[in-house]
C-alpha cells in the first residue's frame, strides 16, 4: 500500500514552507489531488513529480532528496 501524506507532512519532509507545496495546486501547476475531510491526501508516488515543480520554481535545492522516514 502506498504511504499517504498531508500537504505540510510533505513541506515538513522536504524542508519548505506549507504555502509552496499547497501553491503547486492552488494555481494548477500539479493536478488537485484526493481529499479527506477536506484536506489534501498527497500519495507518495506523488513525490517525486512535487520535487520536480519545487525546483522549476527554484524553491528546493538540487542536492535536496524526499526522505520518507520521517
Amino acid at each position: 500500500m502506498n504511504k499517504q501524506f498531508s500537504t505540510s507532512d510533505v513541506a515538513v519532509m522536504l524542508e519548505v514552507p506549507t504555502w509552496r507545496v499547497r501553491r503547486l495546486y492552488e494555481d494548477g501547476t500539479l493536478p488537485e489531488p484526493s481529499r479527506l475531510a477536506g484536506r489534501r491526501v498527497i500519495r507518495g508516488d506523488q513525490l517525486p513529480e512535487i520535487v520536480d515543480a519545487l525546483r522549476r520554481r527554484g524553491w528546493l535545492h538540487a542536492e535536496s532528496e524526499v526522505s520518507t522516514c520521517k
